[in-house]
């Protein structure tokens, strides 16, 4: 069910756009809101940042191949010497070419925010300490390294989105490849100076809010979005899944728009079974979406797709073609698991072993949380049995008039984390020639519990437990 891979086009001069049949029709795009360019402009600027590095890339789709279904695409990036680029693997979502070209940005992203870019980072060492007078005083996240006596880390400076001082970010919290004990990276990190012990403090390391986009405005507008959707995540298991409280409303399919009908019906097709649209917004007042197939679930919580947008239209599409991307990558990796990967790789191909090793982890997450069920629910999002006492409600609304420009929606999400008592701040880590921007976004506070369904425990912070005792009363 996957194409075979094919060489990107262009040169020097810029990529030659997509063929004509994958270009998007008008209004089959509601992502569309928020980026700052038409697609076809964003695909010939991130090829000709991916030839400006000097690197190549190819790419394929899986999915049935019917254009203007949902589909995936993954793009792999090598060097010039024909060796894989680190991390630079990406995949999309939606159909056909917004699939291309977000599988382009992000496996641009990822080699952009991988250990590869340690050296080009302005990292200083800080004391572990100074994290309690900040606005990560009261993160979980935190609390563990920074109470080590004495202990110094590695620190990136951050920019406030939201007007106010910089900030201190440690480098941990968002390169989950950073407190891992290699060779490599305990000699880095002794030959730097940091001393700090990353043991706990692992499972609270994820790549929230990296995010890639033509634009500054887009990409932070995008790495904003991420948190949200991952806190409110993180707020649903804590609170239905783990605590058994009360289910949020289930989305009736006919109060659904034509586009996202046709969206639902193509992942129910995908899985062949009946898939639920959950409204999971919280009081950050932000619209998130899960696409949820209940009679696929409890083992297996690959069977959901999560969206977050202040268009509630865009949040629940990007939750259906999420779950659509989410079971074709899944196909993937059990072929690779299973040896029937053939596609002319080389022997050793450690960026494609990376993504199997993220996406394989069932065993090992029935290993960690064996003894403890509510948790390994919470693993699994097995809450299937309980989709009976979800209210019927129509879709998420729109939040911000139609037309609200990249910019404006950025702020206005900053605003809305502000009003809930969360700081947002920034730093671009790349700014390439054609103008492509990678950022890290850093909101402290937000809730992390969702690694859960990793097998990590990020046990739930300030935010959580205000959560768990409103929904308890």
């Amino acid at each position: 069910m996957r194409s075979e891979w094919i060489p990107l086009a262009g040169g020097g001069t810029g990529p030659a756009p997509p063929p004509a049949a994958l270009r998007p029709q008008a209004g089959a795009w509601p992502g569309a809101r928020e980026r700052e360019l038409p697609l076809a402009e964003a695909d010939r600027r991130i090829r000709a940042d991916i030839a400006a590095q000097g690197w190549r890339a190819r790419y394929r789709f899986l999915g049935s191949g019917n254009l203007g279904e949902p589909a995936a695409a993954q793009c792999e990036l090598w060097g010039p010497d024909g060796t894989e680029v680190p991390y630079g693997l990406g995949s999309g979502k939606g159909t056909h070419a917004p699939a291309l070209v977000g599988a382009e940005y992000e496996a641009v992203e990822h080699a952009l925010t991988g250990p590869g870019r340690l050296d080009a980072l302005p990292l200083a060492a800080a004391p572990a300490a100074a994290l309690l007078d900040g606005p990560f005083a009261a993160d979980r996240a935190v609390r563990d390294v920074a109470r080590q006596d004495g202990a110094r880390i590695a620190v990136l400076p951050y920019r406030g989105l939201d007007g106010g001082p910089p900030v201190d970010v440690p480098l941990y919290l968002w390169a989950p490849w950073y407190p891992v004990p290699t060779e490599g990276m305990l000699r880095f990190r002794a030959e730097f100076g940091d001393t700090a012990d990353y043991t706990h403090a692992m499972s609270y390391s994820v790549n929230s809010g990296c995010a890639i986009g033509a634009t500054f405005e887009e990409a932070a507008l995008h790495a904003l979005n991420e948190w949200v959707e991952r806190d409110a995540l993180s707020l649903f298991l804590l609170g239905t899944v783990y605590d058994g409280g009360p289910m949020p409303g289930a989305v009736r399919p006919e109060s659904l728009p034509p586009l996202l009908r046709a969206r639902l019906r193509a992942a129910e097709e995908t899985v062949g079974a009946r898939v639920v649209v959950l409204d999971l917004t919280t009081d950050l007042g932000i619209p998130v979406a899960m696409a949820y197939a209940p009679a696929l679930a409890g083992g297996a919580a690959r069977y959901h797709g999560m969206g977050a947008s202040l268009s509630g239209e865009t949040a629940v599409d990007r939750a259906l073609t999420e779950f659509v991307q989410g079971e074709l990558l899944a196909r993937v990796v059990e072929a690779h698991r299973e040896g029937a990967e053939d596609d002319g790789r080389p022997a050793e191909h450690p960026t494609f072993d990376r993504l199997v090793a993220e996406h394989d982890v069932a065993a090992g997450v029935r290993r960690r949380l064996a003894a403890h069920p509510r948790l390994l629910a919470c693993a699994h999002l097995d809450f299937a049995d309980r989709l009976a006492e979800a209210p019927d409600v129509g879709p998420p609304p729109e939040t911000v008039p139609e037309g609200t420009g990249v910019a404006a929606q950025r702020a206005a999400v900053v605003e809305r984390l502000a009003a809930a008592g969360h700081r947002a701040v920034a730093r671009e880590l790349a700014v390439l020639e054609h103008g492509t921007t990678v950022v890290q976004v850093q909101c402290p506070g937000l809730e992390r519990f969702h690694l859960v369904t990793k097998g990590h425990l990020a046990l739930p912070g300030a935010r959580g437990r205000r959560h768990r005792a409103a929904r308890a009363s």
